[in-house]
Order: structure tokens, then C-alpha cells, then sequence
């Protein structure tokens, strides 16, 4: 018996590495690395640092190349002008079957859905809805965020403390006034829900986390698995219970909120007859979009301020040329708007900086293949997945001069003013294409505002003694390692009431 299992094995794994082989050399799929049967190459990417490992293999493969995650193969692509070809039609435009976002998701959003009309229309359906909030009291709302995160940090009374609880909080109240028109105070029951379910969210979502690399784990008892359901009920019952609240309390013609944009699209449709778009305002499709928004706003706006603290207090120049710049043209009279944007290059510029040099959103968000097509030449089956990893891109030495220095001006012009998109190919925070973020704006103005408020009223410094660590740790983005920061008191402004 074990002679004849012995036989057997020997002759699959032979089967297997025959159809990697023929893969390779015969379909021309994208050269890689040899793979394991079950868990393909999981053993040759860091899960700490993905980014990197796939960079250390795009040396020996080149800038297109394939792995193998679990039995799924997986496309990696490594540098701009690729990404920017492959994203930029519809045949790279699907998603994934990524475990974790079926069950969470299971194509009902506008992030998630695979179908290409189906996601015209969320996306239509969705920015109809986000009007709401990019209107002139949006700079209002993150104000008042930002504001009361001043307050925050000047409670610390210049000693050490840990800033990724204030700035979650303060992301996330600035996501629920816009998508259901609440805030929460810091010990709010529901407010430590959200963090909660969040948190674990965050944690199962890379695509090589064992859920989604290897779902078939979902059948022996882990806590893993447990942890997504459990998230999911959380969010769930949150989401639904203020989808109830809105259609109770909803008036036409009275839109508070992107909830009430949303139902105020389910009533037109209706009135309409609009059958495909009524399909796409279910209870469930809304609540789904509801939560892609707070995944796709919070933790990148949450993250991107956690690196700007730390980048300001390890390079104290560039931090001390922004606070310059705001008090050359905000002073101590006013306070800072949108519409100061135009008038602060050099605080636009630290931000995009802090994009790129930190480079939070290392893969994105996994494309697939909706079709048969080729990249560069290779062939691409449909339903295979497409990763970008901007990290390489962000940090290539040939389109980015010295891209391991934190260098702001780079993205300035010579007459000191922000350089056009159109100058900054290989710039690209909230990837390209088709399936760009839905939420890049409202997240820039987030940056600027309490960035810039921040800015205003501390200079930030490592505590004595402490050397900063800039090693990020990889989860759905790249966050920095948990680290303590001191708040200085620069000077008193006195902004209006908000």
C-alpha cells in the first residue's frame, strides 16, 4: 500500500510540474519561479514585506512574471508603462475570486463586481450619491475632524503616545458623517465595533493571507476563518441598522447623507422603471457599498497620516518648509480651507511624497482578466488574477531620482508650483485605469486638511533616545510598525467655531 501511494505521488507531482512546464514554454504564460504543489510559491514571498520578495524575483523573471498562490496563478506586474497598459481597457478590468471579498462582498459593490455593465452602473449610482459630500460643507466636516484630533493630541502634554487610535477615529467619523451623517466620540460602544470588525478585516484581506491563498482551510476548524465570519456579522448588523434608520426617516428632496443619495437613486430608479439599476439598489448591494467605502477611504487616509507624522518627525526640514508655507499664507487670522490648495504647493507636494515614498497601497486592489488577452506578449487565460506592484514603480531608480530620499520638491516644478499629473507618469497613489479609486478625491482633500491643521499646531519629533523604524509591515497596505511620537505645541491659533 505504502509502495503504491509512494507510485501515485511520485506520478502527480510529475503531472504537475509537466502542466507547469508546458504552461511556460508552450501556452507562454508569464515566466516564474517553479512552484509546490497545494501551496504553490507562498514559501518564496515574505508576508511582512511582499512587495519586496516580488521585486527580488522580477530580477530574475523581468518586469512580467507569474506565481502561484495556493493553485491560483497570479501575474505580477512591475513597472508603469505595463500597469498603465494592462489596466486601461476592459480585458484586465474584472476581480479576482478572492475568498475573503466573496464572502464579504460576493460582487455586490462597486469595488468588487466583475461584471463590466454591472459596474458602470454602481459606479454611476455611486458618484450620484457621493455628491452629497463633495459639496462646499465637505471641507467642513473634515475640519471639524480635525479640530477635534488637535484637541487630542494636545491632551498627550508633549509626552510620548501611540497617534493610529486618534487618526483612525478621526478618518472613520469623517466617513460616517459623509455615508450616514454620524460621528462618534472616542468610547462610543459602536464606534469600538467598527474599529474592531475593521481591524480584523484589514488583517484578512492580502491575497496571501491563508483564507485567500488557501481556502480549502476553510473546512478544518481555524481561528482565521472564524474571525471573517464574526467580522461580517458585525458589519452587517451595523450597516443594516443604519440603512433602516435612513429609510424610516428619509424625505425626498432632503438629502443628508450618501445613504439617503443612495436611496434617492432607488426611488428614481423605481419611478423610472430602471429594472438593472433597482437591481443594483438592494438593501444588500447598498450596505456592501456603504462598507467598500469606509475600506476603501479609511485605512488608506488612517495609514497615510500615520506615515506623515512619522516622516515629519524623522526629516524635521521638510516638515519645518511646510509649516513656513502655511504660516506665510494661512497666519494666525485664518483658518485653512480647500480652497487654500492652489496656494500651498510645497504642503501638496509633502503629501504626495509621503504617497509615494511610503507607498501604502503596495499591490492595490487585485485585477483579473474578463477575457483571453495577452500582456507584452504573454499569454493571460481569463479569470487569471493581475497584481500592480506599485512599490516598484514608486521606487524605480529610473523614473525617480534618488527614490530612497524623502524628497517633496520633486514634485514641484521650477517655479515652485505642483507639477501636472501629466509630468508624473510614474506616480499612480490610487492606482490607474478603469478601476481607479472612486474616493481619490475626497481622500486628498482629508490629506490636506488635517495634515495641514496638524501641521499648524505641532511640530512632530521621535521621543528621546528612540530611532524611528521606516520598515513598514504589509496587511492590506502597508502600515508602519506601531511606534510613539511627541506633539509639540507651536502656537496658539484661533480658528472660527466650527
Amino acid at each position: 500500500m505504502i509502495v503504491i501511494a509512494s507510485a501515485v505521488g511520485t506520478a502527480l507531482c510529475a503531472v504537475y510540474y509537466l502542466k507547469e512546464h508546458y504552461d511556460y514554454k508552450v501556452r507562454k504564460l508569464p515566466p516564474g519561479p517553479t512552484s509546490i504543489p497545494f501551496i504553490g510559491d507562498v514559501l518564496s514571498i515574505n508576508p511582512k514585506s511582499p512587495h519586496l520578495s516580488l521585486i527580488e524575483l522580477a530580477k530574475t523573471y523581468g518586469d512580467i512574471f507569474s506565481i502561484k498562490l495556493g493553485s491560483e496563478r497570479v501575474v505580477v506586474l512591475n513597472n508603469a508603462e505595463l500597469i498603465k497598459s494592462a489596466y486601461r481597457g476592459v480585458d484586465i478590468s474584472h476581480r479576482p475570486d478572492l475568498f475573503c471579498m466573496d464572502v464579504l462582498a460576493g460582487g455586490k459593490g462597486f469595488l468588487t463586481c466583475k461584471d463590466e455593465i454591472q459596474r458602470q452602473m454602481h459606479m454611476k449610482i455611486c458618484r450620484q450619491a457621493m455628491r452629497v459630500v463633495n459639496n462646499a460643507d465637505m471641507g467642513e466636516k473634515i475640519l471639524q475632524e480635525a479640530n477635534n484630533l488637535v484637541n487630542h493630541f494636545e491632551a498627550q502634554n508633549e509626552k510620548p503616545f501611540d497617534p493610529q487610535c486618534d487618526l483612525h477615529i478621526a478618518s472613520l467619523n469623517i466617513l460616517c458623517n459623509f455615508v450616514f451623517g454620524e460621528r462618534y466620540e472616542h468610547d462610543h460602544p459602536e464606534m469600538r465595533e467598527i474599529l474592531d470588525f475593521s481591524a480584523e478585516i484589514s488583517k484578512l484581506l492580502s491575497p496571501m493571507h491563508p483564507v485567500n491563498a488557501m481556502p480549502w482551510l476553510r473546512h478544518f476548524p481555524n481561528k482565521w476563518f472564524a474571525s471573517l465570519f464574526k467580522a461580517k456579522n458585525q458589519r452587517d448588523r451595523i450597516l443594516m441598522k443604519k440603512y433602516v434608520e435612513h429609510v424610516v426617516t428619509y424625505k425626498a428632496g432632503r438629502v443628508r447623507d450618501m445613504l439617503d443619495g443612495l436611496l434617492a437613486e432607488t426611488t428614481e430608479a423605481v419611478a423610472e422603471n430602471n429594472k438593472q439599476a433597482v437591481a443594483l439598489l438592494t438593501p444588500e448591494h447598498i450596505i456592501i457599498n456603504m462598507w467598500l467605502i469606509f475600506f476603501a477611504g479609511s485605512d488608506t487616509v488612517t495609514n497615510t497620516l500615520q506615515w506623515s507624522l512619522l516622516y515629519m518627525a524623522v526629516f524635521p526640514k521638510k516638515q519645518a518648509k511646510a509649516q513656513e508655507e502655511l504660516e506665510r499664507i494661512i497666519g494666525q487670522s485664518k483658518r485653512l480651507s480647500l480652497e487654500h490648495k492652489s496656494q500651498l504647493p510645497y504642503l501638496q507636494a509633502v503629501i504626495n511624497e509621503v504617497l509615494r515614498y511610503s507607498s501604502l497601497t503596495i499591490l492595490g486592489v487585485p485585477h483579473a482578466a474578463a477575457r483571453d488577452t495577452e500582456i507584452n506578449g504573454y499569454f493571460i487565460p481569463k479569470g487569471t488574477s493581475v497584481m500592480a506592484n506599485f512599490w516598484s514603480v514608486h521606487h524605480n531608480e529610473d523614473a525617480w531620482d534618488q527614490p530612497e530620499e524623502f524628497l517633496p520638491e520633486r514634485f514641484l516644478n521650477d517655479q515652485g508650483n505642483l507639477k501636472e499629473p501629466s509630468q508624473l507618469p510614474h506616480f499612480m497613489p490610487f492606482s490607474v485605469g478603469k478601476r481607479r479609486c472612486l474616493g481619490a478625491n475626497v481622500a486628498k482633500a482629508e490629506l490636506f486638511l488635517m495634515l495641514g491643521r496638524l501641521l499648524q499646531e505641532f511640530s512632530f519629533e521621535m521621543p528621546q533616545d528612540v530611532e524611528a523604524d521606516l520598515q513598514g509591515e504589509a496587511a492590506v497596505s502597508l502600515i508602519p510598525k506601531p511606534y510613539k511620537i511627541v506633539a509639540k505645541k507651536r502656537h496658539i491659533l484661533q480658528p472660527e467655531t466650527i
